[in-house]
């Protein structure tokens, strides 16, 4: 996309904008991995919302898995992979019907007819 900027000694100025062009010039960009590792840790309480993970907080999150895991690990980890979300147990028991037992047998990377 193209901005146009008006110029106050007159004219005109076009400049390219996008979100993640004006994300990258204001410093508000985050790769990947560090918002995964931010997500993760907010999820199991190690971080509050804003707080920037440092290497005490990871030490933390190490810690936290030494021996059983906690229950609230579990419960968090449970809701970051869906796996008590009823539509998507709905979604797949759907699917099974329509593909059939087949479905779930792949032979060389592909499907099973």
């Amino acid at each position: 996309m193209v901005g146009l900027t008006i110029i106050h000694t007159g004219g005109f100025a076009l400049h390219r904008t996008s979100v993640r062009l004006c994300a990258a010039r204001n410093g508000k960009s985050a790769p990947v991995a560090k918002a995964a590792e931010a997500l993760v840790c907010r999820g199991l309480g190690i971080t509050k919302n804003g707080q920037d993970v440092i290497v005490e907080m990871l030490n933390a999150f190490r810690d936290r898995f030494k021996e059983k895991l906690p229950q609230e690990v579990i419960i968090a980890m449970r809701g970051i992979f869906k796996l008590d979300d009823s539509g998507a147990t709905v979604v797949e028991d759907t699917l099974l019907l329509h593909g059939g037992g087949g479905a779930l047998e792949v032979d060389n990377g592909q499907d099973a007819i």
